[in-house]
């Protein structure tokens, strides 16, 4: 099944994108935003004239989770073509995460049943997405492209 079969969530205040420059989306439709900072990407992506192409969920990337100890696929949330001031491009991908989940999770103060079972989560959460990162920067260096992480701060 392709990532573009999976439907936005509501909850994340997900949704399809319609771009006011459709000649600069050049990925398989429809563009599908999980969140409120990937819409906003979008937007930024769509209207900004240094982006020359731009393109959501653009491909399949195997990765390892040491979690789950199988392998699964990754969805990077875009990648983009950038002019440079010197006339050349960069390519990148791109991936919109919370900042939370970029930082090495703190143990909790109190040792509750619900913030132990939190703890637990964010734990595996980061795990998990290192072992995308990791596979993301292997797959973006092999084509000449850079990996980066933009977290609600960037977007704002």
């Amino acid at each position: 099944m392709s990532i573009k079969h999976v439907k936005p969530s509501k909850k994340n205040k997900g949704g399809k994108y319609t771009p006011i420059n459709g000649n600069k989306y050049i990925g398989q439709g429809p563009i599908i935003y999980r969140s409120a900072w990937e819409r906003k990407y979008c937007m930024y992506c769509d209207n900004k004239d240094e982006i020359l192409q731009w393109s959501s969920e653009p491909v399949a990337i195997d990765y390892y989770n040491p979690n789950t100890t199988k392998w699964h696929k990754y969805y990077p949330d875009f990648w983009i073509k950038v002019l440079q001031t010197n006339g050349s491009y960069k390519e990148y991908l791109v991936e919109i995460k919370p900042k939370s989940q970029t930082k090495v999770p703190v143990a909790p103060k109190r040792n509750t049943i619900q913030s132990v079972k939190n703890y637990k989560w964010t734990c595996e959460t980061y795990i998990k997405n290192l072992a995308k990162a990791k596979a993301a920067i292997i797959f973006a260096e092999s084509r000449g492209w850079k990996f980066i992480i933009i977290t609600e701060k960037s977007i704002r």
